[in-house]
């Protein structure tokens, strides 16, 4: 007997399918936003639906198909699963008439279909065609699992169906849910002509969990101005006066018991030197991390090159020659250990408090906090007035032997 294979539990095909509404949602969404005001919904009228004014105006199926040789024939599941929603619907009241439906898919259409004369209103559209086509297929077919679908169809008279496939439109042949990224990045054209990657991985990052904070909290819908609002910040961030903000990472707060991992770290160690409470050691800690990872994505991608790094730290570091030389000059060269911590705590303080800009437009005060850190942990500067010394007798004494 051959035994199943876990490979059969897989759900790959249906979770390509769960992106590609989420994605085509977004896409269309954009689109629309160009000519009318909407409020739109995933997985309530449909698997997307555009609202105006409260009433649907548009509600979208869409099919993802794995197997790139898929048509829609007129008794393909897909189809006639589609028309059995929307007939449902029509009976009930919750989708009117006049509602525009449309049946997005990856799999083409055959010439001589009921789908290939349902495309978009132009010469092959053919609403008559496409009625006395399936109703051949639902009165021939033998298939029980579209019975209940056929049943529908064939109870509604031809005029019925006539208003029905009126307002049906099928998109066939559309790209699969990788492919679909080059058609976003062709909408958001506008917004960065040289960061259409980046513009079209924030407006996602921030839609998808827009989306699923929707169907976990429904709240109405996602408006129109929202989104509108999310591409001009975008577009507002990646100006030349500005950088776009990780979200995440301005959000980062390291936990108490995370701060042994960095005990033996430069940076963490020059907080030690002049006294730093574990509250503000924790607060180094989440500023160099912060500014190291956005720097990253910045370079990343290629919003900053190591000239544009270089040039910032050599001004946050002679910012800080300054406040360094006024503090040691006010110390004397007899002041006591106490006397050094406490100046070594103001000079930290300034950092804390510093806020020199990157750029501008750039107005998170972790960045330039984080950079000194950086500059800290390459020990090119410091907040102790004996900081060099201090850290060399930590990091570059040499081991101990073992005496026997």
């Amino acid at each position: 007997m051959t035994l199943p294979s876990v490979s059969t539990f897989g759900a790959a095909a249906s979770m390509v399918g769960y992106l590609y509404q989420v994605r085509i949602a977004l896409l269309w969404a954009i689109r629309r936003s160009r000519v009318s005001d909407f409020t739109v919904s995933i997985e309530t009228l449909d698997d997307v639906s555009f609202e105006v004014g409260g009433e649907p105006a548009a509600v979208l199926q869409t099919k993802h198909s794995l197997n790139t040789s898929a048509t829609l024939t007129d008794l393909c599941p897909e189809l006639w699963k589609t028309l059995r929603i929307w007939m449902v619907g029509l009976a009930s009241g919750e989708v009117p008439p006049e509602t525009a439906r449309f049946l997005i898919a990856t799999a083409e259409a055959p010439q001589g279909s009921a789908c290939s004369a349902l495309g978009i209103d132009g010469p092959d559209r053919d609403t008559v065609e496409a009625v006395n086509r399936l109703k051949h297929a639902a009165t021939t077919s033998t298939n029980s699992e579209l019975k209940s679908a056929f049943d529908s169809y064939l109870a509604l008279d031809d005029s019925e169906r006539e208003q029905l496939l009126s307002r049906i439109y099928v998109i066939s042949a559309q790209p699969d849910a990788a492919a679909i990224l080059n058609q976003l990045q062709a909408e958001l054209y506008h917004v960065s002509m040289h960061h259409q990657d980046l513009s079209v991985q924030m407006l996602e990052g921030w839609w998808f969990k827009r989306v699923l904070n929707e169907l976990v909290h429904p709240d109405g819908g996602i408006p129109r101005a929202e989104i509108d609002a999310q591409i001009s910040e975008i577009q507002e961030s990646i100006k030349p006066d500005s950088l776009p903000i990780d979200e995440e990472l301005d959000a980062l707060m390291v936990a108490l018991d995370q701060l042994p991992e960095f005990a033996n770290r430069p940076f963490y160690r020059q907080v030690v030197l002049v006294g730093g409470s574990q509250l503000r050691i924790r607060n180094a800690i989440t500023s160099y991390l912060q500014a190291f990872r956005q720097r990253s994505a910045w370079t990343r991608n290629d919003l900053l090159f190591d000239a544009d790094l270089q040039k910032y730290d050599q001004r946050l570091h002679a910012e800080w020659e300054l406040q360094y030389a006024q503090v040691c000059d006010e110390l004397g060269s007899q002041a006591t250990e106490e006397a050094m911590a406490r100046a070594g705590r103001a000079i930290l303080k300034w950092a804390e408090d510093a806020h020199l800009p990157i750029r501008s437009g750039v107005n998170v005060p972790w960045v330039c906090r984080g950079s000194l850190h950086m500059l800290a942990e390459d020990r090119r500067l410091g907040w102790h007035p004996d900081f060099e010394a201090r850290l060399k007798a930590i990091f570059d004494a040499p081991p101990q032997e073992n005496v026997a």
